[in-house]
């Protein structure tokens, strides 16, 4: 029995560290997405965008830009492309060909079986024609050395579009999954274990 019980343990912690071998191994796959620009970031000219295409069951990506202004949803593309790129310059965006304003960047990679994933950067200002407007100085007090009850004028200053935060990642393993795949080991587990049990009582019951 008691080599029933080792042969038991035995497959469980086989399939226990199957599930965490595979969990570890999609949790270092890259993530796909933008690295740069950032949200709200002033683009001036001729620019790299630096990010990643290279996810699992990757086939092809889209880059496109739209107006934030824009009701109808529709999307300009910049460039495509077939090749998986890891942490890199996906392609680069010549700003100088659209007139100044806000605009959306939007990155998209087709999987195989038809899926696909789309990344984000929102409020990207194109400022080739105007002036990029500068960071919120910080407002210091001064006082009338004649009168120490004198109180300063503040200065209103723009304040910089509100950065919108980015779509979910769909492929990220829950601890849910993580759960449901360790269930199923043990109840696999626990189907050998009482077969094995089964055998060794009939066995026993024929001698």
């Amino acid at each position: 029995m008691r080599r029933v019980f080792c042969l038991v343990f035995t497959v469980i912690l086989a399939l226990g560290s199957l599930d965490l071998t595979r969990a570890q191994e999609e949790d270092e796959a890259p993530q796909g997405g933008i690295r740069a620009p950032s949200a709200g970031e002033a683009l001036q000219g001729d620019m790299p965008i630096i990010g990643t295409t290279a996810i699992p069951g990757f086939e092809a990506w889209a880059l496109s830009f739209a107006y934030v202004d824009d009701s109808t949803g529709t999307w300009f593309l910049i460039a495509e492309g077939t090749t998986p790129i890891e942490e890199d310059v996906i392609t680069h965006w010549n700003t100088t060909t659209i007139t100044d304003g806000s605009y959306h960047l939007r990155l998209v990679i087709d999987l195989d079986k038809g899926e696909m994933v789309e990344f984000v950067v929102p409020n990207v200002r194109i400022r080739n024609y105007t002036p990029v407007e500068t960071s919120t100085p910080t407002l210091t007090p001064t006082i009338d050395p004649a009168s120490a009850s004198a109180t300063p004028t503040p200065t209103a200053t723009p304040i910089p579009p509100t950065p919108t935060l980015l779509p979910t990642n769909p492929i990220e393993i829950s601890n849910r999954d993580f759960a449901n795949s360790l269930s199923q080991g043990g109840m696999t587990a626990l189907v050998i274990f009482l077969v094995i049990g089964l055998y060794v009582s009939i066995r026993r019951t024929f001698r």
